[in-house]
């Protein structure tokens, strides 16, 4: 049994740490498109750092795989969920972007940078919905996988 939770461990570290550098690869590709290039430049902008950031979070979480003491069930329920909620956070930002519409979640954003084609397009407002139940899952499942680490190892 252990041996095959490491297995999946390395499995999982690996898949991880590699859609995390895709994930900044798509960050640093989206930076590229010009302002004439969509309706609403300021979701590329926003697409952009969520990417780039979400991969950087899923590389360093990828590291800590190794540490988390979860069954397979919870391994896999955190990698589903890390994938889902750090890639529709950046993917939120570009259907803002080609559709000139943001959601009333981001009012600061909206307000400072208003899109021209209105803040309620629930596209984009159930993404990011999506976006952060799951990343909140998946930092739980890591807190909690952390936090067994230290009791198993005193």
């Amino acid at each position: 049994m252990t041996s095959d939770i490491q297995s999946l461990k390395i499995t999982l570290r690996q898949w991880t740490l590699l859609s995390g550098v895709l994930q900044i690869i798509v960050g640093c590709s989206v930076g590229f498109i010009p302002p004439t290039g969509v309706s609403w430049f300021r979701g590329i902008v926003m697409a952009h750092i969520e990417f780039t950031a979400n991969g950087v979070l899923m590389i360093v979480l990828g590291l800590l795989v190794r540490d988390l003491v979860l069954n397979a069930t919870a391994l896999k329920v955190w990698f589903a969920t890390l994938q889902i909620g750090t890639w529709t956070n950046g993917i939120a930002g570009v259907v803002a972007a080609f559709s000139g519409a943001s959601s009333k979640l981001i009012p600061t954003l909206n307000e400072k940078f208003p899109p021209p084609n209105g803040t309620d397009n629930p596209l984009v407002s159930g993404v990011l919905q999506l976006c952060s139940i799951t990343i909140m899952i998946a930092l739980l499942l890591t807190a909690y996988g952390l936090y067994r680490s230290m009791r198993v190892s005193k």
